[in-house]
């Protein structure tokens, strides 16, 4: 082959790998213009921060970047299945701190013989509930049998996901057992709305096994933990509030709304909802001020206030515009939206601009009276024709309770989960 023809050659190849690399490279730019928008925007709505557990990329060893934080439901699995560990799990951010128990690895916190389990511990998530009550539990059997008469050797507290757990699991190690809720088998699923899928990764429960399905709503899955109570003899004590629990005879006095428990060790399962917070108005006190929704379908043809901007107040309030003939408005105290989730945001934008709810922003109520309220909009006095309001603002997480308790707090500002070894 001549020169000439070596040189036309490359100069051939040279024009196909140009013509091939154009459109990637066209690809990849354009992709990466959208997720820096995808990144400005949720950066202007605030939903680039999370107080739950949630990754933190390192740039230098891969080049994926969490884009809206808000999304992130704190299950893990992106740091177990990373190739490279540049994921770090991290809880709290550098100026958003989460509060949560110092705990050892079985759960158990600095007073012994009583532990946190579930969302009070910094981690959501019904599977990760599961695993960190059958730990806690499993471990509590291992220590010297026996309590003091009168008492029963675990109690639990919680009557959710994290304390179902615990529950079997005490019931398979053999240990005597209470277990105690302030409402009733369920825990917090009880205020998410009818059909919320709230299950959709496997998980197993000690003595059953895996359950049968991957994906499941909220009803299906509160008659299958019925039924398992059933099967296995367990009696939820419902309507017990628990406020705190102190040392005594070498075991715990649990202090309860129905008077005093015995235990030689103790299970917090109580989640981070707490008490629900109150808007402090007059007129809250009104029967037709409510603060979960359970079925919209009984509020067909009302008029209807929801207050509050997370994840529960948007699904109610989604939920009850879909409801004929109800007249439903949102009233949130900020612009913004950033402790909601992405896809409820934009669902509850194009309702709103659709007509078919009405949205009041940087409000608050001001009063409850008969047959409407009066809020503060922007420092403007409005009325609104209402029949029920839904104060859906969150609650107060049991924190002074685990401090009355004894138990030592910390604030976490983006501290890593588990400390890697060096």
């Amino acid at each position: 082959m001549s020169p000439l023809e070596l040189l036309i050659l490359l100069g051939v190849a040279i024009l196909i790998i140009v013509f091939a690399a154009v459109p990637i490279v066209w690809r990849l730019t354009r992709h990466d213009r959208a997720v820096r928008v995808r990144m400005k925007a949720a950066r202007a709505q605030g939903r680039h921060e999370t107080l739950s557990l949630h990754p933190v990329v390192d740039e230098g060893l891969y080049k994926s970047v969490v884009v809206n934080a808000s999304e992130c439901v704190g299950h893990g699995i992106c740091e177990r299945v990373c190739p490279v560990s540049a994921i770090t799990l991290v809880i709290g951010t550098e100026t958003r701190g989460v509060e949560i128990p110092r705990l050892t690895e079985f759960f158990e916190t600095n007073v012994p013989g009583l532990y946190v389990v579930g969302e009070l511990g910094g981690m959501g998530l019904i599977r990760n509930a599961i695993w960190q009550a059958t730990q806690a539990v499993r471990h509590a059997a291992r220590q010297p049998r026996g309590a003091s008469e009168g008492a029963v050797e675990l109690l639990i507290a919680g009557a959710g996901p994290a304390g179902i757990a615990a529950v079997l699991t005490a019931k398979a190690e053999g240990l005597r057992h209470r277990i105690i809720d302030q409402e009733a088998l369920g825990g917090s699923l009880l205020h998410y709305p009818r059909r919320k899928l709230v299950m959709t990764y496997p998980a197993s429960l000690p003595g059953v096994g895996e359950f049968p399905f991957r994906e499941i709503e909220k009803e299906p899955l509160l008659e299958y933990w019925n039924q398992l109570m059933l099967e296995h003899g367990v009696a939820v004590e419902e309507g017990v509030r628990f406020d705190r629990v102190e040392r005594a005879d070498g075991g715990f006095v649990a202090h309860t709304s129905r008077g005093p428990i015995r235990a030689a060790r103790v299970v917090l399962a109580l989640g981070r909802r707490g008490t629900p917070r109150k808007l402090g108005v007059p007129g809250e006190e009104r029967a037709n001020v409510l603060y979960r929704l359970i079925a919209a379908e009984q509020f067909d043809g009302q008029r209807v206030l929801v207050v509050g901007g997370g994840n529960s107040a948007l699904e109610a309030t989604l939920s009850l515009a879909e409801r004929p003939n109800t007249v439903v408005t949102l009233c949130h105290r900020s612009a913004n939206f950033p402790s909601a989730r992405g896809v409820l945001v934009e669902e509850l934008l194009r309702r709103e601009r659709s007509g078919r709810l009405e949205v009041l922003r940087e409000a608050r109520v001001a009063a409850i009276e008969d047959g409407r309220v009066v809020l503060d909009v922007a420092g403007v006095r409005v009325e609104r024709a209402n029949d029920f309001v839904f104060a859906m603002i969150g609650g107060t997480p049991p924190y002074q309770l685990l401090k009355d308790s004894g138990v030592d707090l910390d604030t976490k500002f983006g501290t890593p989960l588990v400390q890697r070894a060096s």
